[in-house]
Formats: structure tokens, C-alpha cells, sequence
């Protein structure tokens, strides 16, 4: 049941990274000038795990295996599926909605505002509806032989930014972050 740490784990860094977001919206409202390269930042971050790593591989291994062996969780693994693919919609809107606060203005911030909030409130409570109810009922009924597929496919998630090993794509542009971010994520409150 490695799977169910490693899950966990990265749930809580994606919390780190919705803070960060929520925190920057904050600053701006607070008459900061928007840094538009921690925004992009971070989205590229939760492009690159969250939508290819993560949720894939609950969607692939967790959940058939979930409904195979408890068949009342019908609905709930379909609410999740669902809720996977509502959150790629709302991560592509905001990120629209980034593009055109960054290249038309002050008159989009109040778009982009809006969906950076819809998106981390989502997000943040489709992982928590994963650990109260998914999780568990995973834990209750899944066989270890459903284990040790399911962890071998997490084991092999790397997470470019908190990760043991950063991806060189992705060294240049978190040292950056770390250092500009606001705390928890980055040293941003260290430096001003």
C-alpha cells in the first residue's frame, strides 16, 4: 500500500502549490505587480504532474482496480474520473485566462483571479474527497497482489519540483521559483 503515501504525499505538495497560487493572487490584490513567470511556473508544474502523472495513474490503476473488487464504489470512482477531467477544463481556462491578463492587462485580472480561485478550491477538495472516501475504501478491500501493480506505477512518478531527483528540464526554472515564491513553497518571504 505504498501507493497510498506516495498519493497522499503528492496531494499535500499539490496543496503547497495551490497556497502558493492563492498567496500571489493575495499579493496582487494587496497592489503587488503580478510576476508572471512564478504564475507560469507553477501551472507548467501542475501540467507536467498533476495531469500526466498523477491523475492518470489513479485513472489507470487505482480506480479499475477500486471497482473491481468493491463494485458499490461505482460512483464514487466515477465522480473522481469526472472530477479529473472538470479539472483539466478549469486548468486550461485559467491558463487562458493567464495569457490574457498577462498580454492585455489590468482589465483580465479579475477573469484570471476568479479561476485560479475556482481551480485551487476544486483541486483541493477533490484530494480531500480522494482521502476521506477513495482512499480508505481502497485500503479496506483491495488484495496485495492489486497492490503491487498500483505502487509499482506510482514508484515510478517523478515530481519535477519536489521530487528527490529534479527533472533537468525543470532545474533552471525551480531554483528561480524557489527563490521568488512566497513561503511554504519557495524563499520569496526570506528575501523581502
Amino acid at each position: 500500500m505504498r501507493a497510498i503515501s506516495i498519493i497522499k504525499s503528492e496531494h499535500k505538495n499539490l496543496g503547497a502549490v495551490l497556497y502558493s497560487l492563492d498567496k500571489l493572487i493575495e499579493e496582487i490584490d494587496g497592489g503587488k505587480h503580478p510576476d508572471f513567470s512564478i504564475f507560469h511556473g507553477l501551472l507548467t508544474y501542475i501540467d507536467r504532474f498533476l495531469d500526466r502523472y498523477h491523475h492518470p495513474k489513479e485513472n489507470h490503476y487505482l480506480f479499475p482496480k477500486l471497482l473491481a473488487r468493491a463494485p458499490d464504489t461505482e460512483a464514487l470512482v466515477r465522480e473522481l474520473g469526472q472530477q479529473h477531467s472538470e479539472g483539466e477544463i478549469l486548468f486550461v481556462e485559467m491558463l487562458k485566462a493567464l495569457s490574457a491578463y498577462e498580454f492585455s492587462g489590468e482589465s483580465e485580472y479579475p477573469r484570471f483571479r476568479d479561476t485560479v480561485l475556482r481551480y485551487t478550491e476544486f483541486e483541493r477538495n477533490h484530494a480531500q474527497l480522494e482521502e476521506d472516501k477513495m482512499l480508505p475504501r481502497a485500503r479496506e478491500v483491495l488484495e496485495p497482489s492489486d497492490w503491487e501493480e498500483i505502487d509499482a506505477a506510482f514508484e515510478e512518478n517523478v515530481d519535477p519540483m519536489f521530487g528527490e531527483q529534479w527533472d533537468n528540464e525543470f532545474s533552471e526554472l525551480l531554483k528561480n521559483l524557489i527563490n521568488r515564491l512566497p513561503a511554504p513553497l519557495g524563499l520569496g518571504e526570506i528575501w523581502k
